[in-house]
């Protein structure tokens, strides 16, 4: 892989994003992409314009998870439209969304999608029943049980 594009790429970012460090990480996430299709006996027969278009994809996923994260901080009611967090509350924000993220992680994953579906984007019950294939009443249940676990106030048996 020619890494002569690196630099090149790097400029690109760096004036996409206004950030060297985000541009860095993108064009690096691009690069470890890109070898991990070589290894595995991918044929790149264009690499500079495949490295564009993989780092404009790593770039439109951080786009869509720091969506996700602030969504889910809106969820937690950390953040207030009228007054931007401290630095310290940023942390505990991140605390608090990194313990969601592993009591999600446990949870079976029928009460998981449920939970997610209905409190993180915003489905009614009926719409994530539709969607599960399941009755809303089981969605209901999924979701009450969910918030139990994430409180910490679930019963030992799942």
């Amino acid at each position: 892989m020619p890494e002569r594009y690196y630099r090149e790429l790097l400029r690109y970012f760096t004036r996409s994003f206004g950030d060297r460090d985000t541009a860095a990480d993108v064009v690096q996430e691009a690069y470890v992409r890109i070898f991990a299709l070589q290894r595995k006996g991918n044929a790149i027969l264009d690499p500079r314009a495949l490295l564009y278009h993989v780092g404009r994809n790593v770039a439109a996923t951080q786009a869509t998870r720091r969506a996700a994260e602030q969504r889910m901080l809106d969820t937690l009611g950390l953040v207030t439209a009228d007054a931007a967090p401290s630095v310290e509350r940023t942390v505990i924000a991140r605390q608090q969304l990194d313990a969601l993220v592993r009591r999600l992680s446990v949870m079976p994953r029928k009460r998981r999608d449920a939970f997610i579906l209905v409190r993180i984007h915003g489905c009614s019950y009926a719409e994530a029943a539709a969607y599960m294939g399941l009755r809303v009443e089981a969605i209901e249940r999924h979701v009450m049980r969910g918030i139990l676990d994430c409180a910490g106030l679930a019963p030992s048996r799942r």
